[in-house]
């Protein structure tokens, strides 16, 4: 699906599927379907024909859509999953420097505010246009760094540390899958498929025999549904693209109830 589907507000997108769809289909009834009738004749059995062919057509492509929402689905949690984890891992670090000495405490409970801010008003919106921004390496990297300086000068000082290490790994693995969710979508081959589907089945939807309008109502009613089931397999894929992306709720929660209230007054 071309990039410039997914910066389309979703409630215009759903409009867009949906004339799309039913207006190919009308244009289709007008133009296409005198053509059709010529080079496929009208016999007795021309609809019994055409019920064979969108049957056997028709479960293929159902199995495909099918298959296909569910996969854009299952990508779409598994991203919104490690931003949930990505956040929990950094709260999780944030609490763990209340027993750290001074000053790595407030350095470190520093560099994760400045984490989450950057996280939220820079590499969100470059997550919008399909891109994830270096600034978040780079602070993860200086957090990994500042963590590493310290040396425990007590067995408890050793406890709380390993296990804060610990959970640095596991937050730089959530956020390495929370960037994963840039790159995540559905490759262009199989939508090629679903378009080539689509056109097949409004193909033989117009060669039926019937009277004009109950063959444009009964186009109309199909050709929306399609739209509607190609737009949502459309809202799903690319999870952090667009309008419909996911959110940073869970790294605005965390702030605003675990950071806001402890930022340094000047």
């Amino acid at each position: 699906m071309p990039d410039f589907v997914y910066d389309i507000p979703q409630a215009d997108l759903a409009f867009w599927f949906a004339v799309l769809a039913v207006g190919g289909t009308f244009l289709g009834l007008l133009f296409l379907k005198p053509i059709l009738r010529l080079l496929v004749g009208g016999g007795p059995d021309l609809n019994e024909n055409i019920g064979f062919a969108t049957a056997s057509s028709g479960l293929f492509y159902g199995l495909l859509l099918g298959l296909l929402t569910v996969s854009a689905y299952q990508n779409r949690e598994r991203v919104n999953t490690a931003i949930m984890q990505e956040a929990a891992a950094v709260g999780s670090l944030y609490a763990d420097m209340d027993s750290y000495p001074e000053p790595i405490s407030s350095d470190v409970k520093g560099q994760l505010r400045d984490y989450v801010l950057y996280t939220i008003h820079r590499d969100w919106p470059a997550h919008r246009d399909g891109l994830y921004m270096d600034g978040g390496i780079s602070r993860s990297d200086a957090l990994r760094r500042t963590l590493a300086s310290f040396e425990p000068s007590t067995p408890r000082e050793e406890i709380v540390h390993a296990e804060t290490i610990a959970s640095l790994k596991e937050f730089s693995s959530f956020r390495q899958q929370r960037l994963n969710g840039v790159i995540t979508k559905i490759p262009a081959v199989l939508w090629y498929a679903v378009l080539v589907g689509a056109g097949i089945n409004i193909l033989l939807l117009l060669m039926l025999r019937m009277k004009p309008l109950p063959h444009f109502v009964l186009g109309a009613i199909n050709a929306f549904f399609l739209g509607v089931v190609l737009f949502v397999i459309v809202a799903l894929d690319d999870p952090l693209r667009g309008d419909s992306g996911l959110p940073p709720e869970p790294f605005e929660r965390l702030w605003d109830r675990e950071m806001k209230w402890d930022e340094p007054r000047g």
